[in-house]
């Protein structure tokens, strides 16, 4: 079985140029998705720790 349209993926993926993103694109990225999740998580217990102290 050929493999000939992931090595032409790859193949044009490697001569585009375009948009190459640098570290801080996704290091902004990884903060927003640990925002995303971290958020809820941290609503959650400061309802939870407010209830308790009630």
């Amino acid at each position: 079985m050929s493999h000939q349209p992931l090595t032409t993926v790859l193949a044009a993926a490697d001569t585009t140029t375009g948009f190459h993103p640098g570290l801080a694109y996704f290091a902004l990225w990884a903060l927003v998705i640990a925002a995303i999740i971290g958020v809820p998580i941290y609503v959650v217990r400061l309802v939870r720790d407010r209830r308790k102290s009630r």
